[in-house]
């Protein structure tokens, strides 16, 4: 598995620096919360949207991260309750009635 995402963070990485060199001398009009950049070269405005992107996906992978760990935590707690519980089921001696026999 480390060796597909090692493959798609290359692939990424090429994209990014390919379309950099290709679009090195274009200019665009960025209308950003209601102020307009005129002229702003695509490089420039390309690299600063891979940033954001970068950060919210590891934003959304720490918290991913963390609702994992605390749902491992919890089962960790049930299955140590659920172990005593057993532990102290196989350490209650059999009792035989001599009645019955």
């Amino acid at each position: 598995m480390w060796a597909v995402r090692f493959f798609l963070i290359i692939v990424i990485i090429i994209l990014v620096i390919g379309f950099s060199i290709y679009n090195s001398a274009e200019t665009v009009d960025v209308n950003l919360f209601g102020k307009v950049y005129i002229d702003v070269p695509m490089i420039y405005l390309a690299f600063w949207a891979f940033v954001i992107g970068m950060l919210i996906s590891f934003l959304l992978g720490i918290t991913h991260y963390l609702k994992f760990q605390s749902e491992l935590r919890e089962q960790k707690k049930g299955n140590k309750s659920l172990m005593e519980e057993i532990t102290t089921l196989r350490n209650i001696p059999l009792e035989e009635d001599i009645e019955e026999k």
